[in-house]
Protein backbone atom coordinates (compact mmCIF):
# COMPACT_ATOMS: atom_id res chain seq x y z
CA UNK A 1 0.00 0.00 0.00
CA UNK A 2 0.90 3.55 -0.52
CA UNK A 3 2.14 5.61 2.43
CA UNK A 4 0.06 8.57 1.31
CA UNK A 5 -3.27 6.72 1.47
CA UNK A 6 -2.61 5.10 4.83
CA UNK A 7 -2.53 8.35 6.83
CA UNK A 8 -5.31 10.78 7.50
CA UNK A 9 -4.80 14.26 6.29
CA UNK A 10 -6.50 17.30 7.78
CA UNK A 11 -6.39 20.41 5.72
CA UNK A 12 -6.41 23.87 7.25
CA UNK A 13 -8.36 25.26 4.35
CA UNK A 14 -12.12 25.87 4.56
CA UNK A 15 -14.21 25.31 1.49
CA UNK A 16 -17.01 27.56 0.31
CA UNK A 17 -19.61 24.84 0.88
CA UNK A 18 -18.67 24.64 4.56
CA UNK A 19 -19.10 28.39 4.97
CA UNK A 20 -22.43 28.35 3.13
CA UNK A 21 -23.71 25.42 5.19
CA UNK A 22 -22.74 27.12 8.47
CA UNK A 23 -24.47 30.34 7.39
CA UNK A 24 -27.62 28.43 6.41
CA UNK A 25 -27.57 26.52 9.68
CA UNK A 26 -27.23 29.76 11.66
CA UNK A 27 -30.06 31.37 9.67
CA UNK A 28 -32.31 28.36 10.27
CA UNK A 29 -31.53 28.44 13.97
CA UNK A 30 -32.34 32.16 14.10
CA UNK A 31 -35.67 31.66 12.30
CA UNK A 32 -36.60 28.74 14.57
CA UNK A 33 -35.75 30.80 17.66
CA UNK A 34 -37.88 33.71 16.50
CA UNK A 35 -40.82 31.34 15.84
CA UNK A 36 -40.47 29.94 19.35
CA UNK A 37 -40.45 33.48 20.75
CA UNK A 38 -43.62 34.33 18.81
CA UNK A 39 -45.31 31.23 20.24
CA UNK A 40 -44.29 32.17 23.78
CA UNK A 41 -45.61 35.71 23.29
CA UNK A 42 -48.91 34.40 21.89
CA UNK A 43 -49.30 32.05 24.88
CA UNK A 44 -48.59 34.86 27.32
CA UNK A 45 -51.23 37.03 25.65
CA UNK A 46 -53.76 34.18 25.73
CA UNK A 47 -53.10 33.62 29.44
CA UNK A 48 -53.58 37.33 30.15
CA UNK A 49 -56.80 37.34 28.12
CA UNK A 50 -58.15 34.35 30.09
CA UNK A 51 -57.24 36.07 33.34
CA UNK A 52 -59.07 39.23 32.27
CA UNK A 53 -62.14 37.20 31.26
CA UNK A 54 -62.19 35.37 34.60
CA UNK A 55 -61.97 38.59 36.59
CA UNK A 56 -64.78 40.11 34.50
CA UNK A 57 -66.84 36.95 34.99
CA UNK A 58 -66.30 37.09 38.77
CA UNK A 59 -67.38 40.74 38.73
CA UNK A 60 -70.61 39.84 36.89
CA UNK A 61 -71.25 36.90 39.23
CA UNK A 62 -70.83 39.23 42.22
CA UNK A 63 -73.33 41.68 40.78
CA UNK A 64 -75.77 38.86 40.04
CA UNK A 65 -75.46 37.55 43.60
CA UNK A 66 -76.09 41.02 45.01
CA UNK A 67 -79.15 41.51 42.80
CA UNK A 68 -80.46 38.07 43.73
CA UNK A 69 -79.98 38.80 47.43
CA UNK A 70 -81.81 42.13 47.12
CA UNK A 71 -84.67 40.49 45.20
CA UNK A 72 -84.91 37.67 47.73
CA UNK A 73 -85.02 40.13 50.62
CA UNK A 74 -87.71 42.22 48.94
CA UNK A 75 -89.80 39.14 48.22
CA UNK A 76 -89.49 37.82 51.77
CA UNK A 77 -90.35 41.22 53.25
CA UNK A 78 -93.58 41.54 51.25
CA UNK A 79 -96.67 39.88 52.60
CA UNK A 80 -98.21 37.64 50.04
CA UNK A 81 -101.91 37.10 50.18
CA UNK A 82 -102.94 33.82 48.66
CA UNK A 83 -106.58 33.21 47.79
CA UNK A 84 -108.37 30.95 50.20
CA UNK A 85 -108.93 27.42 49.03
CA UNK A 86 -112.51 26.38 48.44
CA UNK A 87 -113.84 24.06 51.05
CA UNK A 88 -116.46 22.44 48.91
CA UNK A 89 -115.15 20.14 46.23
CA UNK A 90 -118.44 20.10 44.34
CA UNK A 91 -116.90 21.66 41.26
CA UNK A 92 -114.65 18.66 40.71
CA UNK A 93 -116.11 15.71 38.91
CA UNK A 94 -115.19 12.35 40.30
Amino acid sequence: MNTQTEHWHLSKSVSVTQIVSIILLAAGLFIWGSDVEKGITANAQAIQHESDLRSLEQKHIGKFKDETLINRRSVSSEKWSFPQQRQDNSSFVK
